[in-house]
């Protein structure tokens, strides 16, 4: 099942097979755009997933 996010603070969007793979994508947006989170669909609910 793919997981598709997309960043909190810009259009960015990247997709992997499990939240794992979609954090290491975002982590590298997040290192060279400085933004912070972002929110993925799980069923019907779109929740934020925030990265330190």
């Amino acid at each position: 099942m793919r997981v598709y996010g997309t960043c909190t603070a810009c259009e960015f969007e990247a997709s992997g097979d499990t939240l794992e793979q979609l954090d290491e994508k975002f982590k590298r947006h997040f290192v060279m755009r400085g933004h912070k989170s972002y929110f993925y669909k799980e069923g019907m609910v779109q929740k934020i997933r925030k990265l330190s």
